[in-house]
């Protein structure tokens, strides 16, 4: 059995977000081909996380300069 790379918490944080951000752009993908009141209260959920991982993602990486 190959050995498993041991991963830093931030790259495991990184990890997870992304997970999180392609789970979210699916919901938001679902969501909008339905009708309803529900559907459009799950899209717009969706969407504003989406929004917020994807900020939180930004953030964990480190600005070069």
């Amino acid at each position: 059995m190959p050995e498993e790379k041991k991963l830093s918490p931030l790259q495991i944080k990184r990890r997870y977000t992304k997970y999180a951000m392609a789970a979210s752009l699916g919901v938001l993908v679902v969501s909008g081909f339905q009708k309803g009141k529900t559907a459009r209260t799950v899209h717009t959920a969706a969407g504003f996380a989406l929004i917020g991982l994807a900020a939180y993602h930004t953030a964990l990486y480190k600005k070069r300069s």
